[in-house]
């Protein structure tokens, strides 16, 4: 009776989406049916899913074996296994769109062919599986007679997919992103030259209301070889209705013109200020050493070449100045490519979470959760469910209001295929980088000690992770060295 009780919580934990907990459970006890692999789907943990035992009739445990062996890179196992499901009762229309859609970010070849199989088919996923083919002519087939449907009103990004499929000029672009702005009650965006694509470094956005203030919020920028893009980024920034921030941008011992471009803007801005680490020791670990200058009571974060709505610090601070108990806050954002053709790597929907907007708390996250994880890749994933493990979902909201356009770019970490994610599937070290920290999560849990990482990068690592994402501790010294000489000067 006790075991039947305990199957019965697990279903209704997972039901909830309290996956971490289940996790952590079947840790305890071991897990012997089909349900550990859709956990550890769910949880990211593509390798662990891949490797459990499949058995059942239910159709997400097939879902999360045949995706997890598509992100490992097994796609001709995942292949065979689909094609036979969607021939079987287990997969109806709604277990085919979601199977499509979960496939889309490692397959979309596959996931196309599934939806190909469904009546009624979800047209922004449907032309973003198209357009990631290169099958413009089809998409824009299919989104014409949509855009002027009730479909626009539910799908805002139908418009950004239409941009895509329409292969517009400029001033096209920039309508249907303002149509895109516009759904979302956003001020309306202009291009700075109305010859070039539409693109994060060719926008600008003018408002008129009168600026906001209150406590100091801190952004750190980190750089490497950002001088082509660095400018745009921190005049988004400049300009924020919020005035009462500090930027800080740590140079990451780049080798080009980036310290000329943000002195000089220093010079104009006394907000701004820049350093330059002695030694190159990845994004994360610059952020962490830009947190140890920054003097406001919240922390945020910006890439060096993505462009902020102006009214971005000012929606996201706002329910954390009136809620105290609220930790932190997030927003989304939209990738753009020069060209003015938008991107997500998960294929659909287009807009997603910003990974560097967690607007939060310093003091309280620092002494309870600590700082990003001393890596080269993969440390905001890992920083953004720390918080949610250690203050709890009602600890944080989320700003559904697409608050940053991201550049894409071909030489950016997240599509570098040794760390980031390629037509192959996840690469190996951020899967074996993410399969280690949520298995330190799940030890955590067990332990009932909660998840932190030292703010000094010294000492022993909490959990492995794979020799080319870390950075050596003498860099690190050297740099925290560094940043304490700079404080006592």
């Amino acid at each position: 009776m006790l075991s039947f009780l305990k199957r019965v919580q697990r279903k209704r934990q997972i039901k909830k989406n309290k996956f971490l907990l289940v996790a952590a459970y079947m840790r305890r006890t071991g897990g012997k049916s089909g349900w550990p692999g859709y956990v550890y789907y769910r949880l990211g943990m593509y390798q662990s899913a891949a490797a459990q035992p499949y058995q059942g009739r239910s159709w997400k445990i097939w879902l999360a074996y045949t995706v997890s062996l598509a992100a490992c890179g097994q796609h001709k196992k995942a292949r065979r296994i689909v094609l036979k499901l969607i021939k079987t009762p287990l997969f109806g229309r709604k277990q085919k769109i979601a199977l499509a859609d979960s496939l889309a970010p490692f397959s979309p070849s596959l996931a196309l062919s599934v939806l190909e199989k469904v009546n009624n088919k979800p047209p922004a996923l449907h032309a973003a599986l198209l357009l990631r083919l290169d099958r413009k002519m089809e998409a824009h087939a299919l989104l014409n007679p949509v855009m002027h449907t009730d479909w626009i009103k539910h799908k805002p990004e139908l418009s950004l997919l239409m941009a895509n499929a329409a292969s517009s000029s400029p001033q096209k672009q920039l309508n249907y992103a303002n149509q895109f702005m516009e759904a979302y009650g956003l001020d309306q965006l202009s291009l700075k030259d109305a010859s070039l694509p539409f693109g994060a470094g060719n926008l600008s956005c003018h408002i008129e209301s009168a600026a906001t203030d209150g406590p100091l919020v801190s952004i750190l920028v980190t750089a490497f070889r950002s001088a082509e893009r660095i400018g745009y980024a921190l005049d988004s920034l400049l300009q924020q209705t919020y005035r009462n921030i500090e930027i800080i941008v740590v140079d990451d011992a780049g080798d080009d013109d980036t310290e000329n471009i943000v002195q000089s803007m220093a010079s104009q801005d006394g907000r701004l200020r820049y350093i330059k680490l002695p030694v190159n020791v990845g994004t994360f670990t610059a952020k962490n050493m830009g947190l140890k200058l920054a003097g406001g009571e919240f922390i945020t974060c910006h890439d060096s070449d993505d462009w902020a709505h102006p009214r971005k610090i000012e929606y996201q601070i706002q329910p954390l100045l009136a809620n105290p108990s609220l930790i932190y806050t997030t927003s989304q954002w939209v990738r753009v490519e020069d060209n003015g053709m938008y991107y997500a790597r998960p294929v659909h929907p287009l807009m997603r979470l910003n990974p560097a907007s967690p607007l939060f708390r310093k003091k309280i996250v620092l002494a309870e959760t600590g700082v990003w994880d001393w890596v080269r890749t993969g440390a905001d994933s890992e920083f953004a469910e720390r918080l949610k493990w250690v203050f709890g979902a009602k600890a944080s909201i989320q700003i559904k209001k697409p608050l940053t356009f991201g550049a894409h770019r071909a030489d950016s970490l997240m599509t570098a295929p040794e760390t980031g994610y390629d037509s192959n599937g996840v690469s190996p070290a951020r899967l074996a980088y993410w399969e280690a920290w949520r298995s330190w999560h799940i030890a955590c849990l067990n332990s009932g000690k909660a998840p932190l990482i030292a703010s000094d990068g010294q000492g022993s690592r909490p959990f492995p992770v794979p020799h080319n994402l870390m950075v050596r501790a003498e860099k690190i010294q050297i740099c925290s060295d560094y940043i304490k000489a700079l404080k006592s000067a």
